[in-house]
């Protein structure tokens, strides 16, 4: 089984969290998107050419990061569940959130940081915050009584959650949130995770300090979990 993917890419980290997680054995096949050959190359396995893809042992190819965690899920059952049944919809639907309201908007923000200053701030950048807002207090009150966003088992939220959230401090400061702030410390100690990000975050150093206006992570407030 080989996975096709770029360590800064949040997508491929939550692939690659699964992966690590239930401890299933994958060739890693890195791709740089923004080289026009390899892109060339490489929208030969994924005509969208969109990270990550995974080429299955029987050839079959899969795209779209919840979807191969899906498949991950499915083939292989060894604990965690990442889409416990009795939670699918939950599941689901809290994916969806964090992709939709708190990545889409965080790509709002951060393109927002690279233009000139008397360009930015504008409607849709308000609107992004807007729903980044809703979506952090969302996750807030979710996790109120709760070790991982859906429950007392991680999930392929958590998968989610934990590359988004990490990124999301390049442009929003959620440490006034400490149960999102406590899960953050959480999720960042376990091996899977930390093993993601310190590959994540050699690249993504390199990407951040070639910006216009080069921006760093904000670091976590000293929280206890």
């Amino acid at each position: 089984m080989k996975l096709y993917y770029n360590p800064a890419s949040s997508y491929s980290q939550r692939v690659l969290i699964a992966l690590y997680e239930k401890d299933i054995p994958f060739t890693p096949i890195k791709v740089n998107p923004s080289d026009p050959e390899v892109r060339e190359q490489y929208q030969k396995i994924n005509p969208f050419g969109k990270i990550p893809t995974l080429e299955t042992d029987s050839g079959e190819l899969i795209f779209e990061a919840c979807i191969i965690i899906e498949y991950l899920d499915r083939q292989f059952p060894q604990q965690p569940c990442l889409l416990d049944r009795e939670r699918m919809l939950e599941i689901r639907s809290i994916e969806r959130i964090i992709d939709v309201y708190i990545n889409g908007s965080r790509e709002v923000l951060f393109a927002d940081s690279q233009r000139q200053l008397e360009l930015r701030g504008k409607k849709k950048v308000i609107k992004a915050r807007r729903l980044l807002e809703t979506a952090c207090n969302f996750l807030e009150a979710k996790l109120q009584d709760r070790t991982w966003l859906a429950g007392e088992q991680f999930s392929l939220a958590d998968c989610t959650a934990a590359p988004t959230l990490t990124y999301l401090r390049l442009v929003y400061d959620y440490q006034h949130l400490p149960n999102l702030t406590n899960y953050m410390r959480r999720l960042e100690s376990r091996s899977a995770v930390a093993k993601v990000q310190r590959e994540g975050m050699v690249r993504m150093n390199q990407m951040l300090a070639a910006l216009p206006y080069p921006l760093e992570l904000a670091p976590l407030a000293h929280a206890s979990c």
